[in-house]
């Protein structure tokens, strides 16, 4: 897992002792990734003596890149840990300066009306104390915040200082479409020269959005029409980002193979069905499990789903004949006695135009 800096992944945990002791468990499984230098991970217990324990905790809020919320009975009894922790975390998240994961300890009735976009582990949103082994939970848990560690290296997250590149980049071109406004409207003559002199005269008569794509790329769109214009015969720039390039990525239901002992195999065949109604065909072409990368068609409506639980309300519905990259292919569910097929999940993107794998 390449990374030119660790991720700083913060714990923000009760002061229970039970709430502590999973907390520990936890950090056991991701002390690898602490290893390989991909993470730092900190609690409230590495305070050293003599520092101010909220001015410390304080800080290190402020500049984690994750931040683990493991939500018990306790956290959300305590009014510091609930009023100050939990909401300094989710105000960071919904500006998107960190992300938060929402880690479920123990049971607590209605605790999702309080989160909203937010991932929650382990899968199922089971909470770790109903599992009958902690560390298959915690194995768990360890590798969603391994597949959001990966998200937040490979795709640039949109912070606050972008934000405010973008305010000052958008102050600077309002100032130049005034004068270049200012340019055109004077006479004839003091606009012949520099076409005399071969230099493209740029026209900002129509106005103009500004996006940013991941960090320090800005790329310019018109709306309604081309930004540049040499002459009134120019082209638009191969280069501008239309909206029908932007791609969606989700969990869909992607089918099922025979039961089998051994590890998922690539190409091994989907159970088939010729009911369209059944809930056990395959929903992509070819009907085989794909590989990652591999692109394929969608056969069936299917939803997309954000979690890979597929729960919720579905992000779009899939068409047949859709284009989709296939990401990751995971069990869904293992066979039973009246079932004796495996049920698998994928993570897919989502490709409109065109779909180049990645």
């Amino acid at each position: 897992m390449p990374s030119t800096k660790a991720i700083n992944l913060l714990y923000c945990c009760s002061d229970s002792q039970r709430d502590e002791d999973l907390r520990k468990g936890l950090e056991k499984h991701l002390r690898l990734m602490n290893r390989q230098g991909v993470i730092n991970t900190w609690d409230k217990g590495m305070i050293s003596a003599g520092k101010e324990w909220e001015n410390e905790i304080d800080t290190r809020l402020n500049t984690a890149n994750i931040i683990l919320l493991l939500i018990s009975s306790d956290l959300i009894y305590s009014d510091y840990h609930w009023e100050v922790l939990v909401k300094r975390a989710m105000e960071r998240h919904k500006a998107r300066e960190a992300r938060v994961i929402v880690v479920l300890l123990s049971t607590y009735d209605n605790w999702k009306s309080e989160f909203s976009n937010v991932k929650v582990l382990p899968d199922e949103e089971k909470p770790v104390t109903r599992w009958r082994n902690y560390d298959h939970a915690f194995e768990n848990i360890a590798k969603g915040v391994r597949e959001e560690v990966n998200q937040y290296i490979n795709t640039p997250f949109v912070i606050k200082s972008l934000q405010l590149l973008s305010k000052r980049a958008a102050n600077a071109f309002s100032s130049l479409k005034s004068q270049i406004i200012s340019l055109t409207s004077s006479s004839p003559s003091n606009l012949s020269k520099p076409r005399q002199q071969g230099k493209a005269l740029v026209s900002f008569a129509k106005p103009i959005s500004i996006i940013f794509l991941g960090v320090g790329a800005l790329t310019l769109v018109a709306k309604n029409s081309d930004i540049f214009s040499a002459s009134p015969d120019s082209k638009p720039s191969s280069n501008l980002v239309s909206a029908k390039e932007a791609t969606s990525t989700g969990w869909i239901w992607l089918g099922m193979v025979k039961d089998s002992s051994n590890s998922l195999s690539v190409g091994e065949q989907l159970f088939q069905t010729s009911n369209p109604e059944s809930k056990v065909l395959p929903s992509i072409n070819p009907p085989v499990v794909p590989s990652p990368g591999k692109l394929v068609t969608v056969k069936y409506p299917v939803n997309l789903k954000k979690n890979k639980s597929l729960s919720g309300q579905p992000l779009d519905v899939l068409k047949p004949g859709e284009k989709l990259v296939v990401l990751k292919v995971e069990r869904l569910a293992n066979a039973t006695n009246s079932l004796p097929y495996i049920k698998l999940r994928a993570q897919v993107r989502k490709c409109n135009d065109t779909c180049n794998p990645k």
